[in-house]
This record gives C-alpha cells, sequence and structure tokens, in this order.
C-alpha cells in the first residue's frame, strides 16, 4: 500500500504572538517557501476578516491558522474554489471534533453553529475564512488561507457596527463542553490536504457540490450588503463559481461576487 506524505502540515509554525498569521506567510510565500506551510498563533494583535473587519480574542481562545498554497495548475478565475475547500474542511473537521453537530455555511465562508447544545438553538458564526491570493504572469502564484476559530471564547460586544453578542458564538457553546485546539487543528490539517488533493485531480464539481450543499442562505429572503449598496431579495443558488444568485422583489436575477449577508 502505498501512502503519500501530506501537502499541508508538512511544516507548522507556532507562535504565540504575532499581527497577523496571513501576513506572516505572505511573507514566507514571497521568499520562495513551498506550499503546505501552516503559521499558527496564540493571539493575533492586528488579525482580519472579511470586507476589512477586525478579528480579536484572547490569547489562548482560538484556533487561528494560515496555510500557503501554490495551485499553478489552477484558473486564476477559479480561485475561489479554494474558499469553498477550506469551507467544507472547516464543517468537516468541526463535526469530527464534536460528532454531535452539524456544522453550516453562511454565503461565501462563515462557519455557522448553534449557541447552545439546546434543540432549535439558532445558528451563529463561530469561525471565518480569509483568502488572499496572488497572480503573475496570468497565473495563480499563491493563495494563503487564513482561518479563525471561536473555540472557547464566545465574542461580546459591539464591534465595527455589529452586536457580537446576537451573531457570534464558540465551539465548546455550541456542544457545552470544552474542545481541545491541537485536535481540531490536526482534523483540519488532514481535512484541508485531503480535498486539496482531491481539486488536484480536477474533481471541482464534487467539492462545489459540498460546499453548495453546506450554504444555510439558499431559500431564505437576505440582504447582501457589497460595494456598491444593499441589495434584498430570495437567494435561489450559487453559480460554479461561488457567486450568490438573488431574486429581487420586481423578479430581476442579481448575481453577486461578494458581500456579507444578513437576514
Amino acid at each position: 500500500m502505498s501512502y503519500e506524505m501530506p501537502v499541508i502540515g508538512r511544516l507548522i509554525e507556532r507562535h504565540h504572538q504575532v499581527g497577523s498569521t496571513n501576513d506572516l506567510v505572505r511573507v514566507r510565500a514571497r521568499a520562495g517557501e513551498q506550499e503546505g506551510l501552516v503559521v499558527t498563533a496564540e493571539e493575533q494583535t492586528t488579525g482580519r476578516g472579511r470586507l476589512g473587519r477586525g478579528w480579536a480574542a484572547p490569547s489562548g481562545s482560538s484556533l487561528l491558522c494560515s496555510t500557503l498554497l501554490r495551485p499553478t495548475w489552477l484558473p486564476p478565475e477559479a480561485a475561489f474554489t479554494l474558499t469553498m475547500l477550506a469551507g467544507v474542511a472547516l464543517c468537516e473537521a468541526t463535526e469530527h471534533a464534536a460528532p454531535e453537530l452539524r456544522a453550516a455555511l453562511k454565503w461565501p465562508n462563515d462557519l455557522l453553529l448553534p449557541v447552545s447544545p439546546a434543540p432549535d438553538a439558532p445558528l451563529r458564526k463561530a469561525a471565518g475564512i480569509l483568502s488572499e491570493l496572488a497572480v503573475a504572469d496570468g497565473q495563480i502564484a499563491y493563495v494563503i488561507l487564513g482561518i479563525g476559530v471561536n473555540v472557547t471564547w464566545s465574542p461580546s460586544g459591539m464591534v465595527d457596527g455589529r452586536d457580537l453578542g446576537m451573531s457570534a458564538t464558540s465551539l465548546s457553546a455550541a456542544v457545552g463542553r470544552v474542545i481541545d485546539r491541537d485536535m481540531l487543528l490536526a482534523a483540519l490539517l488532514a481535512r484541508l490536504d485531503s480535498r486539496y488533493r482531491e481539486l488536484r485531480l480536477g474533481r471541482r464539481a464534487a467539492l462545489f457540490d459540498a460546499w453548495r450543499a453546506r450554504l444555510t442562505t439558499l431559500g431564505h429572503h437576505v440582504t447582501v450588503t457589497t460595494a456598491n449598496g444593499a441589495v434584498s431579495g430570495l437567494a435561489e443558488d450559487v453559480t460554479p463559481d461561488g457567486a450568490l444568485r438573488l431574486r429581487q422583489e420586481n423578479g430581476k436575477t442579481t448575481t453577486i461576487t461578494a458581500g456579507d449577508v444578513s437576514a
């Protein structure tokens, strides 16, 4: 029986406090580091999420990691596939760490979990993904997959105009017990590596189906805040490249490639 060494996690660099794990990986990428490097931190002082939002958490309370990939075989226009990959792998790793959970995604890439083990508990954000892309000579030079998971700390307070107590939770709160971060990291790296190998073999359709099946956004009336303003309507479907198809009240269908969804 042959065994392939993992690509993702072949080198893990651990830090106590950093500005941003994504920034550290970018420095390594520009210096020529091979793909598969993972950088973790106990705390970030300048962490960030999508749309320029900040990401802060007490030291030791979250899983904070960034992974370097060099998928030169993937067309740049298909780069969002890697965000899909990260979302699906994160859901699968979460369910490995807490088998009683069913993890879901809010379009495009927020991990949603119940706020408690109680039946019918509402879903709240427990993790986010920040993918950063560099293109050179018409092909992907590198991609950084940054992932931040609230493991033992449920955020509260107002940040960027949002009441985190009404929108966020943690993995430990969802299951009512403390989840080990090292176990979650090991599961996450294993699932990222497995999904990345499948994608490299050309199984993009299977990955898209797995990502689409996790989206709780579909079938609901939502408002999407975009760079050009807010758009409301029924979230009908997503396209293979990850865009959200929204049907407005006037019957017009709008395709949105980036934005923030709210109910």
